[in-house]
C-alpha cells in the first residue's frame, strides 16, 4: 500500500480538498483507496459520509497519533492511503510522516503560507535525523496569480523541492466539497502529482 499525505501547520491551504480529491482520482484510475482523515476537524470523514460510496472512497477517522502503526493493518484491502493532515504541528503530524511515502504541502503563492514552512522544515529535519525521509515537496495551491521568483527562492530556502504541478484556483475543486465529480483534467493533473518520485 502506498500512502500519500497532505499537511501543513497552516489551515486553509487546501490539505483536505486535495486529500478527497486525489482519494477520488485514484479510485477513478480503478485503485483501492482508503481516505484516512486525521484532522479533528473531521470534513474528509464528513464529504465521505455523504458521497464516499459514490466515487468507491472508503474513508476512516484517525485521531490518535497511531498512522504509521495502522498502515500495515490496512495494507491488505487498499492499495492506496490518503491522509488529510491536521493544520497543526502535533504528534499526529510526526505519524503521518512515519508512515508516508509520499507528503505534499499544498501553500497559496502567499508569503504568510510560505512563512508557516519553517516549523515543517524543523520537523522534517528531526524526522531525518531519525532517518525517516518520505518524499516531500510543496504543491502551490489555490493559484490565481502565480507564484513569483522571490517566493519560489524563500520556499526553496527551506529546503523544499517544488511540485512541477499546480493547482490552479478553479471550480472543480469547489465543487469537489459538493459530491461533484471531477474533470479529465483535474484527474490527471493529481494522477501526474502521486506519479512524482
Amino acid at each position: 500500500m502506498r500512502t500519500v499525505a497532505f499537511l501543513h501547520q497552516k489551515g486553509g491551504t487546501g490539505k483536505t480538498t486535495l486529500a478527497i480529491a486525489t482519494a477520488m482520482a485514484l479510485a477513478e484510475q480503478g485503485a483501492r483507496v482508503l481516505l484516512l482523515d486525521a484532522d479533528v476537524q473531521g470534513t474528509a470523514s464528513e464529504w465521505a459520509s455523504h458521497w464516499g460510496e459514490r466515487f468507491r472512497v472508503v474513508a476512516r477517522s484517525q485521531i490518535q497519533p497511531i498512522v504509521h502503526e495502522q498502515a500495515s493493518r490496512f495494507a491488505p484491502r487498499f492499495e492506496w492511503m490518503v491522509v488529510d493532515g491536521p493544520p497543526m504541528l502535533s504528534d499526529m503530524t510526526t505519524s503521518i510522516l512515519r508512515a508516508a511515502d509520499q507528503v505534499f504541502v499544498p501553500v497559496r503563492p502567499s508569503y504568510p503560507d510560505i512563512w508557516a514552512l519553517e516549523g515543517v522544515a524543523a520537523l522534517r529535519a528531526t524526522l531525518g535525523n531519525e532517518g525517516i525521509n518520505p518524499a516531500m515537496r510543496v504543491v502551490w495551491n489555490q493559484v490565481v496569480e502565480w507564484p513569483t521568483s522571490a517566493m519560489r527562492v524563500v520556499v526553496e530556502s527551506k529546503g523544499f523541492t517544488i511540485s512541477p504541478a499546480v493547482i490552479q484556483c478553479e471550480a472543480v475543486w469547489l465543487n469537489v466539497m459538493e459530491g461533484q465529480p471531477l474533470t479529465t483534467e483535474a484527474v490527471d493533473c493529481l494522477m501526474r502529482l502521486v506519479k512524482e518520485p
